[in-house]
């Protein structure tokens, strides 16, 4: 087995021939904070714009048109490819499975370090309409072959396009286990009155501020959160940093 280095994501063609499409279908979402559909506004929340950048995209190389009739079998969706690209076999994309599923299928094997997970999801505040993402996750320390994104048609009986270059899914690192490790207690399983107490005045001041003081801001935001301030202008622990 090969070793990866830690915090690395490599992919692996399964021919000389497709190095070159890795590059053209997987594309880093870090730094890449903006969306074509935001208004200014949106950049004023950091959860959004930090989630923007949280993995690796998966492009699609071929214009598609898809049609689901309702049914369970792979005849029951047609996948239309209308326009092809310059590397035909570097990707598949067909009605593979049923159900309403179209498939991808690229020519390259991820691999990840020990320990480390790939998670399937939706390309972070992108969408396809009518097309939802399959989640997945998959050991890709362990797995030497390719593994299929996979598209659910939403709607019966409705055209749905898929363009040339449009973000198809998202493959996001995640160790092992590490989802699964955690629990979900009440608050008072683990803290105690006066800290529950504590917690909901500090909700109820932000509350108050968003509502009254902020709304006089420039855009209407104090952004507190943003700039890691707790209520009572304490810095927050190891505050995230939106990139720009």
């Amino acid at each position: 087995m090969i070793a990866i280095p830690d915090n690395t994501v490599i992919a692996i063609a399964d021919h000389p021939a497709f190095d070159h499409s890795v590059r053209l279908i997987v594309e880093p979402l870090k730094g890449k904070l903006k969306r074509e559909w935001f208004i200014h506004h949106a950049y004023f929340c950091l959860p959004l714009t930090i989630g923007n950048q949280y993995g690796f995209a998966i492009r699609s190389l071929k214009k598609i048109r898809a049609v689901w009739n309702g049914g369970d079998q792979p005849s029951d969706t047609q996948v239309e490819i209308m326009e092809e690209s310059d590397m035909p076999a570097a990707q598949t994309i067909s009605s593979h499975f049923g159900m309403g599923v179209i498939t991808i299928q690229n020519r390259f094997t991820f691999r990840t370090p020990p320990g480390i997970n790939l998670m399937t999801i939706n390309p972070p505040n992108c969408w396809i309409d009518g097309i939802h993402h399959m989640t997945g996750v998959i050991e890709t320390d362990n797995l030497r072959r390719d593994f299929t994104f996979n598209l659910k048609v939403t709607r019966k009986n409705t055209p749905v396009m898929i363009e040339k270059g449009e973000y198809i899914g998202c493959v996001l690192p995640i160790p092992r286990y590490f989802v699964d490790g955690f629990q979900f207690l009440p608050a008072h399983a683990v803290l105690t009155t006066a800290q529950i107490r504590d917690e909901q005045e500090a909700c109820r001041k932000f509350g108050v501020e968003r509502s009254t003081v902020d709304i006089n801001k420039p855009h209407g935001n104090g952004r507190r959160y943003f700039n890691g301030e707790d209520i009572d202008g304490t810095l927050f622990w190891d505050h995230q940093k939106k990139v720009e």
